[in-house]
């Protein structure tokens, strides 16, 4: 072997040996795995993966959580607060309505027509976030954020200008409360699985659908029920919640700021869910002619709801609430000038 080619070997060993002792990429301490109620393929996936990497990124990279869109893990929205809190997942959107019967008192801010108005929400969530944190620590999980879709509106078969309107027609909603203040404005409530919403307007099994405007366009429901009635009704309210093992692992630097990075982006998620995806769709609804005419619930019938709904809620809370709910809601009650 030549000079020359003894010193090529000899430099190609020395740039062997030099990267093999160079250290790998640090992994992440801990890996999160992050669920929720949404299958893959929708919008707010992408919202989702959001959150997911503003969390890693807020811990350093101390932390790397993956989202698992609903279906992927073998947990359905009914088992998330409790698969959190046993730590089988380390993070999940916690829907309020799903886990009612863990904790109801979660679904205090979903009440319907008690918040008219966005400034009013923000009362009632704030006044509600102490009572609602402490259920939700109680069951294992460190609360992060609260966020919700979108309000419910209703689209008819027929047209619907005015309460008046509904009088009669049969409203497919998700039973519960929906159904109080259908019946308060002349309405049948009807429930039917979502599945079976489209054929059964079709049919006019239902004259009308309660649901979000994002799930009007689509479900694709417009093709039956081209007659937009906007009532902005109740927020369905979610908790982005953390295992409380996987919390205390944190430091606390990562855990301040990682309640940060899930506060921007708790704006961020309002600002697309209930404004811009909501608007954004019924607008395209109908330009294409596919909603046929828009009305709106006034502002007198919906003061006037919320006066006669009152006295429903507050049993309601008495009933399913206990035992802080009471507290809670008389408190939010006060503070908005409602008592």
């Amino acid at each position: 072997m030549n000079r020359k080619k003894i010193a090529i070997f000899g430099l190609s060993i020395v740039i062997i040996l030099s990267l093999a002792a160079q250290p790998a990429l640090a992994a992440a301490k801990y890996q999160w795995k992050f669920t929720n109620i949404i299958p893959a393929g929708q919008i707010y996936t992408e919202y989702f993966n959001l959150l997911a990497k503003k969390v890693g990124e807020a811990s350093e990279g101390t932390v790397e959580v993956t989202n698992y869109p609903a279906g992927e893990l073998p947990y359905k929205g009914t088992d998330l607060l409790k698969t959190c809190s046993k730590g089988l997942i380390q993070m999940a959107e916690v829907v309020a309505g799903f886990v009612f019967g863990e904790a109801p008192l979660l679904a205090l801010p979903d009440l319907p027509y008690v918040a008219l108005n966005e400034k009013e929400m923000d009362i009632f969530r704030r006044t509600a976030k102490p009572y609602v944190y402490e259920e939700l620590k109680k069951s294992g999980v460190e609360p992060l954020g609260i966020v919700s879709y979108g309000p419910r509106q209703i689209v008819s078969r027929k047209p619907t200008n005015n309460l008046g309107d509904l009088n009669g027609q049969k409203i497919r909603t998700a039973g519960s409360l929906q159904d109080a203040y259908i019946k308060l404005w002349g309405g049948v409530p009807t429930f039917v699985v979502w599945a079976e919403v489209y054929p059964a307007a079709q049919r006019g099994i239902v004259d009308g659908i309660m649901t979000a405007t994002l799930a009007i366009q689509q479900s694709k429901v417009y093709e039956v029920c081209p007659y937009f009635f906007k009532i902005d009704g109740p927020l369905m309210h979610q908790y982005i919640c953390v295992n409380q093992n996987s919390w205390k692992a944190l430091s606390k630097k990562h855990q301040e700021n990682i309640r940060k990075a899930v506060d921007e982006w708790a704006k961020f998620w309002d600002q697309k869910v209930m404004h811009e995806l909501d608007d954004t769709a019924l607008k395209e609804m109908k330009e294409k002619g596919q909603i046929k005419a828009v009305a709106e619930l006034s502002l007198e019938e919906r003061i006037k709801t919320r006066k006669e709904l009152l006295p429903q809620l507050k049993e309601y809370v008495q009933k399913h609430m206990q035992p802080k709910g009471p507290e809670a809601f008389a408190k939010a009650l006060k503070v908005l000038k409602l008592e």
